[in-house]
């Protein structure tokens, strides 16, 4: 499948019932194939499909990431191409109408980690919260992650901040 738009602003490919993504449903799912995409070798490792997932709001038990992983990684790799991933993710992404109901329900995550309601985050609390949807994340990676969301260098995560990594907004 292809990661072109239609004048629509849907994408275009082999659609097999599934449903057709928004442009910005697309942008989402390149950003995070991007970020997790970190040697830029078009490719991501099969590993990180179910933090990607969590992230998109969609936790899988170990057997049925497995059996997602198996049916999309159809040369067996054990690494996804943005159109696997695409394939893959397109079956998890919500309806556009659903980003409020996201932002909502970020926000409330936000508010739980934020008990001082300060507004921000200590950039450790937010790490923190990263390892907790994903122990596996290298640390390396976690710093990474932090240092290009926290460009002014603050050491904080305020929500705007906050939701440009939980829903993969920050490379544009």
């Amino acid at each position: 499948m292809s990661d072109t738009m239609s004048d629509a602003g849907e994408s275009t490919g082999s659609g097999s019932g599934k449903q057709e993504l928004s442009k910005d449903q697309l942008k989402v799912l390149r950003d995070a194939f991007n970020a997790f995409d970190k040697e830029k070798t078009g490719s991501i490792s099969t590993d990180v499909v179910g933090t990607i997932l969590e992230l998109l709001g969609h936790k899988l038990s170990e057997e049925e990431l497995e059996e997602v992983i198996e049916e999309y990684d159809e040369d067996e790799s054990g690494q996804l191409e943005f159109d696997e991933f695409v394939a893959l993710a397109s079956n998890y992404v919500e309806p556009e109408e659903d980003y409020d109901a996201l932002r909502k329900e970020l926000r409330e995550v936000f508010m739980m980690y934020d008990k001082d309601a300060k507004g921000y985050l200590p950039v450790e609390e937010f790490k923190a919260i990263l390892r907790e949807l994903d122990g596996a994340v290298p640390e390396e990676e976690l710093d990474d992650i932090v240092d290009e969301i926290d460009a002014d260098g603050s050491g904080t995560v305020d929500f705007e901040e906050f939701m440009e990594v939980m829903t993969a907004d920050y490379y544009a």
